[in-house]
């Protein structure tokens, strides 16, 4: 039986007493687990092994406990939500952590599961307190994946391929290579704008590239169209042999905000081509060295179409 949030949600839903009552859910599971609140209105996921559970730290959303009840010896691991503003996300944290821990084959095996998949979501939440990409940020995160899954096609080493996505470590262009640097924009296909996000994303040593990603929601059924979750499987199978780049690349995909969720692969998108411009001294980009002092941010568009004496053939 697969846990969704939304039968979590009604399941909490129908308990009536909401000063300590539980509800054991899921029975098909290596784990015993119930739903229920510790307080009036605290939400609190809490599992039942019989293997003894490590202590583990407790985040800014949710409250992590580990007891050993008295009336048999049995252990039990707690989360309990604080921030009632993330009641929707928190059902949709329980789901994963239920699901992800599923296969495993004994409760050893499955809290192991349960506890890093805990800690990914807590650095998640650190990041972004709805727990979820909005629509934005997973475009955009579709876009670069598409970039390196091309620079990995074409022959490029897959470890200095991931090693050059540094957008996800902070730098203000999403990749650093050699050879140049790229800047990715995704946007839908009818757009003839681009933002640009402050004075340094297209500021830095030597000419670069300006990478202009078309990319739409698409039906489900359309030929060529892929989700985020697609995406990612694709780079991944392509890193299977390379294990330290495969790990630098999960590492990466965690400081974006991703983990690998079932909502991430609901949507489906379609990406119709791709526009690139060499970015130099003489394109129209607004850097430190050329507005006022002054000025200490900005962001600015750029049309498109005043762009063609810098699109690459």
């Amino acid at each position: 039986m697969t846990i969704t949030p939304e039968i979590l949600e009604q399941q909490w839903n129908s308990i009536k007493y909401t000063s300590g009552g539980f509800l054991q859910i899921d029975t098909q599971h290596p784990l015993q687990w119930h739903i229920g609140y510790q307080s009036i209105s605290q939400l609190t996921l809490l599992l039942v092994s019989d293997t003894e559970i490590s202590a583990i730290e407790s985040s800014k959303s949710m409250i992590v406990s580990r007891r050993r009840r008295e009336s048999d010896n049995r252990w039990t691991l707690s989360f309990e939500l604080l921030r009632n503003e993330q009641q929707g996300v928190f059902a949709i944290l329980c789901c994963d952590i239920i699901e992800h821990s599923r296969p495993a084959t004994n409760e050893k095996d499955a809290l192991a599961l349960v506890i890093s998949r805990y800690k990914q979501w807590s650095r998640l939440l650190e990041i972004q307190r709805s727990g979820l990409m909005d629509e934005n940020s997973r475009k955009g995160l579709l876009g670069e994946l598409l970039f390196l899954q091309g620079r990995i096609e074409a022959g490029n080493s897959v470890l200095s391929a991931i090693q050059g996505w540094v957008g996800t470590d902070g730098a203000d262009q999403d990749f650093v290579y050699e050879d140049s640097w790229y800047e990715i924009k995704s946007v839908g296909v009818s757009a003839s704008n681009v933002t640009i996000s402050s004075l340094e994303q297209l500021d830095c040593v030597g000419e670069g590239e300006l990478v202009i990603m078309r990319i739409d929601k698409a039906a489900p059924e359309k030929t060529g169209a892929l989700s985020l979750n697609d995406a990612v499987r694709r780079i991944s199978n392509m890193l299977t042999g390379a294990p330290d780049a495969l790990d630098l690349f999960r590492s990466k995909l965690r400081a974006y905000g991703y983990i690998d969720l079932q909502e991430y692969s609901e949507q489906k998108y379609y990406c119709s081509g791709l526009q690139r411009y060499y970015v130099n001294d003489m394109f129209p980009a607004l850097t430190r060295q050329n507005v006022p002092p002054q000025v200490e941010s900005l962001h600015y568009e750029l049309s498109l179409s005043s762009l063609e004496d810098w699109l690459k053939g």
